[in-house]
C-alpha cells in the first residue's frame, strides 16, 4: 500500500480456471483497463458523477478521469505521497492526504490549484466528509503507538479537534445521520465509535485481525469491516455497537463498496481480485482486478465499478449486471 514504506495438463488447468471465473463472474462484466500513474491508491468521484479522481502515491499526483469515456482528462500535483482524496459536496474543493509530510492539501476542483495546506502532523491516511458537508475527518497514524482522528472545518480549512483512537487508524465511515463516526484501527483489531457532536469515544468494538476497510449496508443499519489479517468480514450492528457476524471472504480483504441493491464488493488484495457477495454475504462472483488491488468504488448510478491495482498501475472498470 505504501511506497516502500502502497502441455495438456496446463491446458486443462487453464480451461478449468477460465470456466470457474466465467461462471463465478455472473454479477460483473469487465469493460476495460485505465492506465494510471505509479501506485494508484484511493479514489473519489465528483458530486455530478462526471469525474473519477485517483491518487498516484508514487508519482505525487492525482488523475481526473472522465467516467463516461474512461479517458484521463487531467493530471495534477497534489503534494508528496498523496493517499486519500475527498471531493466536497458542492464540487468546489478536493482534499488530499499527504502521508509522509503530515499535510492535507486543499485544491480547487476546477483549476486544480492548491488553495491551502493543513498541517496535521503524523501520517494522515484516509479521509471522509460528514454527510452534511463538514467537518472532514482524517484518520492519522500519529507518531507513537496510538493514532488519532483530525477534525477539520471543510469550509474554513481550520483544525477543530484531535480525537485519540487506537493503533494504526486506516479507515473511517460516518453514519448517514451524521451522528456517529466509526474508525477501523488496524493495529489494535478494533473499530472505535465516536460521538460526532461531543467528539468523544463511546465504544471500542473488537473485530477480526487487521481491520482495513469500512462500508455501510445499503440501508445503513450494518457496518461491514474488511479484516485483512483474518481474511474475513465483520458485520457490526450500527445501533447496538456490536459485532453480530463474521464471514470468511478470501485472502486479505482490504476495501469494500456496497451497491444500492445490497450487493457487497470486496477487494481481495491477496487474490488479486474483487469478489461480489449478496446481502446475505454469500459469494456470487469474483473477477481478476490486477496485481495488489487496493480500492473499490461504485458510480452513483450503480452501473460501474472501479478497482485500483497498485502494482499494475491501472484501474479495472467493470459493469454491473
Amino acid at each position: 500500500m505504501i511506497r516502500k514504506i502502497p502441455l495438456s495438463t496446463v491446458g486443462i488447468c487453464a480451461f478449468m480456471l477460465m470456466m470457474c471465473l466465467r461462471a463465478d463472474a455472473a454479477d460483473i462484466e469487465p469493460l476495460r483497463n485505465i492506465k494510471t500513474g505509479k501506485a494508484p491508491s484511493f479514489m473519489d468521484i465528483s458530486p455530478d458523477g462526471r469525474l473519477l479522481y485517483v491518487t498516484n502515491f508514487a508519482d505525487d499526483e492525482v488523475q481526473a478521469i472522465n467516467v463516461e469515456t474512461h479517458k484521463v482528462q487531467e493530471r495534477f500535483q497534489a503534494g508528496y505521497e498523496p493517499l486519500a482524496i475527498v471531493a466536497s459536496p458542492d464540487g468546489g474543493k478536493l482534499f488530499v492526504t499527504n502521508f509522509g509530510p503530515g499535510l492535507i492539501k486543499v485544491l480547487d476542483a476546477r483549476s486544480y490549484a492548491v488553495l491551502d495546506d493543513i498541517k496535521v502532523g503524523g501520517r494522515p491516511s484516509s479521509a471522509v466528509l460528514s454527510p452534511r458537508g463538514s467537518p472532514l475527518f482524517v484518520t492519522n497514524y500519529g507518531q507513537g503507538k496510538l493514532g488519532h482522528v483530525d477534525v477539520i472545518d471543510a469550509s474554513s480549512n481550520a483544525m477543530l479537534h484531535k480525537i485519540q483512537v487506537g493503533s494504526r487508524p486506516i479507515a473511517a465511515a460516518v453514519t448517514p445521520t451524521a451522528d456517529r463516526l466509526f474508525v477501523a484501527c488496524g493495529g489494535s483489531d478494533e473499530v472505535w465509535v465516536v460521538d460526532v457532536q461531543t467528539r468523544q469515544v463511546v465504544k471500542k468494538i473488537p473485530v477480526g485481525s487487521g481491520p482495513d476497510g469500512l462500508a455501510f449496508s445499503s440501508d445503513g443499519s450494518l457496518l461491514y469491516v474488511a479484516n485483512s489479517g483474518s481474511n474475513d468480514l465483520s458485520v457490526i450492528d450500527v445501533h447496538g455497537f456490536l459485532e453480530v457476524k463474521r464471514v470468511q471472504v478470501g485472502e486479505r480483504p482490504f476495501s469494500i463498496a456496497v451497491a444500492r441493491d445490497g450487493r457487497v464488493f470486496v477487494v481481495l488484495s491477496g487474490e488479486d481480485s474483487v469478489a461480489v457477495f449478496n446481502p446475505g454475504l454469500e459469494r456470487t462472483a469474483r473477477y481478476r482486478a490486477g496485481k495488489r488491488p487496493m480500492d473499490v468504488l461504485l458510480t452513483p448510478d450503480g452501473n460501474l465499478v472501479f478497482v485500483t491495482a497498485e502494482k499494475d498501475n491501472k484501474i479495472t472498470v467493470f459493469r454491473l449486471k
